[in-house]
């Protein structure tokens, strides 16, 4: 019994759709067997190629894992900028570095922590850049106080550090009596920056140190008789000036002054001197 093809799932069909549902069958006949025959010449070998890297990546899972891009390049150019009194070698010597090294190697905060041994450097800054570039920058320290030790003057830096200056070139620095390190630490930080803040008053300073009983740092001004105090933390730069302006403004008061008390911020305590009698 021949079928009828215009009958599809019960449903009569016109002659033009019959034709068009004809044509798009044979289309996917040409497709599949044009498929299995392109599969059949050349597919094979795609196939095996896939089969092939899946394998491969599945065999070096653990290598791709720890695979690391920067081990393909090596230091080749290193800039050193701020340097006066270091010398290249030094840098290069105390950094642990060296053209030719794998960049992987390059670890600039152990760069930056090596450096900060040095007693001439006060910052350090170290970057990288691609490809194969290191920068250090450089800000070495300053000659910024002296003290006495075992009958000897040295000078020390911004950091507390000892550095190796001629006390010849550094008899004008305030004289700080020698303490323990975290001591000295914080009169440096102190006088530091009143010399960023003002020069020309950090210059006045004659003798520092740090007075315990009071909790304060005890300032000794090569224009005035009296001591002054300032408090050993908490601090503020503006406190530098509302001295200034103490000076100026309360001059005949300072007179009699034996202490200028600034450990309290915007506020002043002077303490003249203690007056002695006579009996009779």
């Amino acid at each position: 019994m021949t079928r009828d093809r215009t009958i599809f799932s019960r449903r009569r069909l016109g002659y033009n759709e019959v034709l068009r549902k004809e044509r798009r069958q044979e289309k996917l006949k040409k497709s599949v067997g044009g498929s299995f025959k392109w599969f059949g010449q050349k597919g094979w070998i795609a196939a095996l190629v896939l089969v092939v890297l899946g394998v491969a990546l599945w065999q070096g899972r653990y290598y791709l894992k720890d695979f690391n891009p920067t081990e393909w390049r090596s230091l080749k150019t290193i800039q050193i900028n701020g340097n006066r009194m270091l010398t290249w070698e030094e840098i290069i010597q105390i950094s642990r570095i060296e053209v030719g090294m794998p960049m992987s190697d390059v670890n600039i905060d152990s760069i930056k922590k090596q450096l900060l041994t040095l007693p001439l450097v006060h910052s350090a800054v170290v970057s990288t850049s691609f490809p194969s570039t290191l920068e250090i920058v450089l800000e070495e320290a300053t000659p910024l106080m002296v003290s006495f030790d075992k009958n000897k003057w040295k000078v020390f830096s911004e950091r507390a550090k000892v550095l190796p200056t001629a006390i010849l070139s550094a008899y004008q620095l305030p004289v700080v009596d020698l303490m323990d390190e975290e001591e000295m630490k914080q009169i440096g930080t102190f006088l530091s920056a009143m010399k960023a803040k003002d020069e020309f008053l950090y210059r006045k300073v004659s003798q520092i140190g740090v007075n315990k009983k009071e909790y304060a740092i005890e300032v000794f001004f090569k224009d005035v008789e009296f001591k002054t105090l300032f408090p050993l933390s908490g601090w503020e730069e503006k406190q530098f000036d509302q001295y200034k302006q103490l000076i100026q403004g309360f001059t005949s008061d300072l007179k009699t002054a034996s202490i200028v008390d600034m450990r309290f911020n915007g506020f002043a305590y002077i303490k003249p001197y203690e007056k002695r009698y006579s009996d009779g």
